[in-house]
């Protein structure tokens, strides 16, 4: 629960931001998300990448439950991660916080440029959105 000195996040991208339109609406239905940190060189530079392979491919993750707009607060500022709402196996919908405000970004594989998903692939980098603009 926030009291009066805790900032709401805040929404970033267009207003016809594909991305966001589905995460607004799994919480508009009352669906729990699953904020899954991406270990990555990008998110963790310091972290040799054996460790963030093995990490990345543990079946015991390190999960934040996201059941309304303020539980986004709880997630690591600076981290990207994937978010997975309940009931679906799979996910293209990556979320960073910074400075209280959410991103939508996608997951690009490095070999070949294409959208990675969650389950879809391990050598992906983070990349904005192209429709994302400042709200």
């Amino acid at each position: 629960m926030k009291n009066s000195d805790t900032p709401a996040p805040q929404w970033i991208g267009a207003a016809d931001n594909e991305m966001m339109q589905r995460v607004q609406k799994w919480l508009a239905d009352g669906r729990t998300l699953a904020w899954l940190p991406i270990h990555s060189r990008e998110n963790f530079p310091e972290v040799p990448p054996d460790i963030l392979y093995y990490a990345e491919q543990c079946p015991e993750r390190h999960v934040w439950f996201v059941d309304e707009l303020d539980d986004f607060l709880n997630i690591p500022d600076g981290i990207t991660g994937w978010l997975l709402p309940e009931g679906d196996k799979d996910t293209d919908v990556v979320v960073g916080l910074w400075e209280d405000k959410l991103h939508f970004l996608s997951a690009i594989d490095k070999r070949t440029g294409e959208r990675q998903t969650l389950q879809g692939g391990r050598n992906w980098e983070v990349v904005d959105e192209p429709t994302e603009t400042p709200a």
